[in-house]
């Protein structure tokens, strides 16, 4: 009886040393600094990734800072440069209808 004693007591010392080691993990090694940075299109809102404007098919896509809509048109597999399709006027949502 004696050896089983003397067994559960080093299975609780080691439990209680492995616990330990959890508890002063974070207070001897600092943590270290990560900043939190925005991504850089996240302003950019996908309205359709197939959309058929002027007889060329393309992307929509919004801007959410000034709500303009632009229409990049695909050939080939590569996109070419925007092209404003509109602007929608966000600022009169705020105003009583008429």
């Amino acid at each position: 009886m004696y050896k089983t004693d003397r067994s559960a007591k080093l299975m609780l010392l080691a439990i209680t040393l492995l616990l330990a080691m959890l508890v002063l993990r974070p207070v001897l090694e600092p943590a270290s600094r990560v900043f939190a940075q925005a991504a850089r299109f996240d302003h950019v809102m996908i309205v359709s990734t197939a959309f058929l404007y002027k007889g060329q098919q393309g992307m929509l896509v919004m801007d959410k800072r000034n709500a303009n809509v632009w229409f990049f048109p695909r050939v080939t597999d590569t996109f070419q440069d925007p092209v404003l399709v509109m602007r929608l006027p966000f600022d009169k949502i705020d105003q009583t209808p008429h």
